[in-house]
């Protein structure tokens, strides 16, 4: 394409049928013929005195060669004239050319002619950066002034004249070469290359001139309004003086030999690759929106959650623009597709559209032989799908398995065994078998490839599935587990601390559930220990909650592990690679072991109150805002904290019991209130904080003699038993604490305004086949207590009644339960020894005092105390009882001090 191809219609001068330039009249062919006529006839004008000035070439020798001197001799109709460079402005002839006006100046952009075609001379190349004007039909060039700035630029007084040069008739519009505008004036161009007069110029455009940028048209001049001639007036015309002959040594250059090219002509722009940079912002932003994460979840204001939405929008609509262009690359088109779909998964709940992208990145997988990347989007296939599906989750991830134990990539197994434990996991307890089942068959492969990491956390979470089933043999299984680990952990690749510390707290865990509070003591000191030595160990970040275990890596198989896939699997050193599992992080595990420690010195009872202050230490731990974890998405962020706040709750909940039983509603409403305080979520499965809140509630009410209050919780259908006793929603503890609301409302309703007999006995028809035979031993203790201390129509027989205090005794001492205890002695004294006088019956009350002060429950010292006195009175020492009379008194009074709360 030539420039004439890129002109304007009607700009582009000397083809044979182009348009007239609006300014140009027929008048002037008449006059160019009279000036041709007359150019023979006039005389040369005579040379300046002296050596004249070096003069540039002119504008039509340099920029339009091919019509410098197109027709020798002069002899044809028309003659182009010589331009002057503006940088050196021409003497004018009073006579011949008339005086121009700095508002006379017009500069209108340089329209290129086309190209013109001669026959009957030969074409030599040119540079390719020539212009030219026509041959004929176009207007003739007129000389022109230099006007920059604003200022006329006049001649140098130092300079010689220069010899006039002919004019001829006005053109209608003057034309610049705009090149020539950018070079200084003080510098004359050099006059080398000049090309030799005997060559004819060539007349046709070189082909590398299609090739160029185009030239950028620079903004029209606009000419002053007042003096400034309009569009339509031409000066007039002036008689054509004679051609001058101009040396060789002073000819003009071509435009190559000393004209440089325009800055102001604009060079293609190079171009910039969008993908890389779209891949980069949408990495920035999710990085960006993960590390704020913690503080959104903690706070979850609108302003910041909409940032953060707004964050994770602009980087998927990233990804969505570079997977919709078709310029990626097979690997780099299954990352992307594997990247955009994790995200949509983490951060929003468009699991079709997941689903979708990961089927596509599969198949390109399967196209290009991905091993790696296939892998790990079907991984992050089975989430997808489990969400959505579980029974085909469970179908297609066995057929994932089976691939990968026929193709031996052992990484994989492991990856999928532990994934579809976890799923059996989450689907309640009638999957906890599959669960079971998988983990043993993972522990079977590890200990034959002696991948003992990954044996030991399959043993751990084995025995924690045991505990949640509770079967007959749960705590022989759990132990078992346990010992499995135990032995293998002298192995230099198990000295991991995460499994340390699990492995503690399985086996702290299992002793609190058997009742064994010496031997739980001892296990928490250990525990406490590790602690302090893995305080501020490397090898257990403090922000990080994942663990790695070790896979020794397999020879003579394809490789299925790289960096694309190490948020399941990761590369390791040496031979040995390694599966990536979340797990507890130090501040978790601190916090855990505190309330642990809670619990033991509860059961001590050596200080009063010592546990409420390890249960408060825990509360601290979790509420240390300058521990700072890993970027993450919100979602985990969010479970992270709502899993701090289940444990903040039960903490509350703890010490709101434990405060219950000293008599302190005070403190039981504070922690109620900051129960109420925490910010409500949906609660996790599994979650038992709501009805663990309802039952602190009654106790709370019974306890300040709120008996209605109380008695309609107790109702309350969430406390409501199964007749089969079946486990409540599928858990133990719901269960329990139906039990213990049903034995309330039985105590409740021995009190005269509130007695019912006949629902009293149809609660101890559903109660008795429950708790006679329950695996738990404080449930049948509780049980026994009940029973003993209860009035029923008929009455129980004696026997009964010792048998009932005899279980309740028994599983005191065995709990070492200070409550259950100093309840069992006083009701075998009200109930054996009332109103008997001995040394047995005395010893009897003093027992019963003693543990009651050792409970610290304020109703049931004041109860003791007063049967202590009866005692003394019966014994005739009524200077004793008077004093255990009063010390009763007073006691009950400041129990219903407490009860009266502002």
């Amino acid at each position: 394409m030539t420039y004439r191809d890129t002109m304007p219609p009607g700009q582009a001068y000397g083809g044979e049928h182009q348009p007239q330039h609006p300014q140009f009249h027929p008048q002037q062919h008449a006059y160019g013929q009279h000036q041709a006529q007359q150019h023979q006839q006039r005389p040369q004008l005579p040379q300046p005195q002296g050596q004249p000035h070096p003069r540039l070439p002119s504008v039509s020798q340099t920029a339009y060669p091919p019509y410098a001197n197109g027709y020798q001799n002069g002899n044809q109709q028309y003659q182009h004239n010589q331009y002057v460079h503006p940088a050196y402005p021409q003497q004018q002839h009073p006579q011949s050319q008339p005086q121009l006006q700095p508002q006379q100046l017009l500069l209108p952009h340089p329209q290129p002619p086309a190209q013109q075609h001669r026959q009957h001379q030969p074409q030599p190349p040119v540079q390719p950066t020539a212009q030219y004007y026509p041959a004929s039909g176009a207007p003739q060039p007129q000389p022109y002034v230099n006007y920059s700035n604003g200022t006329y630029t006049q001649p140098s007084p130092s300079q010689p004249p220069q010899p006039p040069i002919p004019t001829p008739s006005a053109a209608p519009v003057q034309f610049v070469n705009l090149s020539y505008l950018q070079q200084s004036p003080a510098t004359p161009r050099p006059t080398s290359h000049v090309p030799p007069a005997s060559q004819p110029p060539a007349r046709t455009m070189s082909p590398q001139i299609s090739q160029l940028p185009p030239i950028a048209r620079p903004p029209q001049r606009t000419p002053f309004a007042e003096d400034s001639p309009k569009l339509n007036e031409r000066p007039p015309p002036s008689r054509a003086a004679p051609s001058l002959k101009i040396p060789k040594d002073q000819r003009r250059p071509s435009v190559g030999a000393g004209v440089a090219k325009s800055p102001a002509t604009p060079s293609s722009s190079a171009h910039t690759e969008t993908l890389p940079l779209l891949i980069s912002v949408a990495e920035d932003c999710f990085a960006k929106a993960n590390t704020a994460s913690q503080r959104v979840a903690k706070s979850m204001s609108e302003a910041e959650v909409a940032d953060h939405h707004k964050l994770v929008a602009t980087g998927l609509g990233c990804l969505d623009v570079a997977l919709k262009s078709n310029k990626l690359w097979p690997r780099l088109e299954a990352r992307l597709c594997l990247r955009y779909a994790s995200v949509l998964i983490d951060e929003t709940t468009n699991i079709m559209e997941a689903e979708t992208t990961l089927t596509r990145g599969i198949a390109v997988c399967d196209k290009n032989r991905f091993l790696d990347l296939k892998y790990c989007s079907q991984f992050l296939l089975m989430k997808t799908l489990f969400q959505r599906n579980p029974k085909a989750a469970f179908k297609l991830i066995e057929g994932h398995i089976s691939d990968c134990g026929t193709y031996k990539h052992v990484h994989w197994i492991y990856a999928f065994r532990f994934l579809k434990a976890s799923f059996h996991l989450q689907a309640g307890s009638p999957a906890e078998h599959g669960a079971i089942d998988n983990l043993r068959k993972i522990a079977g492969v590890a200990n034959q490839r002696k991948d003992f990491s990954i044996f030991a956390m399959a043993m751990l979470l084995e025995g924690f599935a045991h505990m949640t089933t509770m079967k007959d043999d749960w705590a022989n299984r759990v132990q078992l587990c346990v010992a499995q680990v135990s032995k293998i952990q002298l192995e230099s690749s198990i000295q991991i601390p995460q499994i340390d510390i699990l492995l503690r707290l399985l086996d702290l865990a299992c002793s609190l559930h058997q009742k064994s509070h010496q031997v739980a003591a001892q296990k928490l000191t250990v525990l406490q220990r590790q602690l302090e030595e893995l305080k501020n160990s490397p090898d257990w970040p403090l922000q990080n909650g994942e663990v790695f275990l070790s896979i020794n890596r397999m020879s003579n198989t394809a490789p299925t592990v790289s960096n694309d896939t190490r948020a399941v699997v990761r590369q390791g050193e040496g031979n040995a690679d390694y599966l990536v599992l979340s797990t507890l992080g130090k501040q978790e595990a601190w916090a855990i072991a505190w309330v642990f420690n809670g619990i033991v010195a509860h059961y001590r009872a050596t200080t009063p109150g010592r546990s409420a202050t390890l249960w408060n230490e825990g509360l601290r731990v979790l509420d240390d805002t300058k521990v700072s974890t890993a970027p993450q998405p919100l979602p985990e962020a969010l479970r992270q904290h709502d899993w701090a706040r289940e444990l903040t709750c039960y903490t509350h909940i703890l010490i709101g019991l434990q405060a219950a039983t000293v008599t302190d509603w005070a403190r039981v409403k504070q922690s109620l209130d900051a129960i109420h305080e925490q910010p409500h979520t949906s609660p996790s499965p599994g979650s038992s904080v709501d009805i663990l809140t309802l039952y602190l509630e009654g106790c709370q009410q019974q306890g300040m003699a709120n008996m209605d209050e109380a008695l309609a919780i107790w109702k309350n259908p969430r406390f409501e038993l199964d007749p089969t006793g079946a486990y409540k929603n599928g858990s133990r503890l719901e269960t329990e604490l139906c039990i213990l609301a049903a034995l309330n409302r039985v105590y409740i309703m021995q009190e005269p305004n509130h007695r019912d007999s006949a629902e009293t006995a149809e609660l101890i028809d559903l109660l008795r086949p429950i708790c006679e035979d329950n695996p738990d031993l404080e449930i049948r203790t509780a049980w026994n207590l009940v029973l003993a201390s209860s009035t029923f129509e008929p009455e129980l027989s004696l026997n009964q009644a010792k048998r009932h205090i005899q279980g309740g005794l028994s599983g005191a001492q065995q709990l070492n339960n200070t409550q259950y205890l100093s309840m069992a002695l006083n009701i075998m004294r009200c109930k054996l020894f009332e109103n008997v006088v001995g040394e047995q019956a005395l010893k009897s009350a003093k027992a019963g005092a003693t543990q009651a002060r050792k409970s610290g429950n304020l109703l049931w010292m004041s109860v003791a105390e007063g049967m202590l006195g009866q005692s003394f009175e019966i014994e005739g020492r009524m200077g004793e009882a008077g004093r255990a009379r009063g010390e009763g008194v007073r006691l009950a009074n400041e129990a219903y001090e407490k009860t009266q709360l502002r």
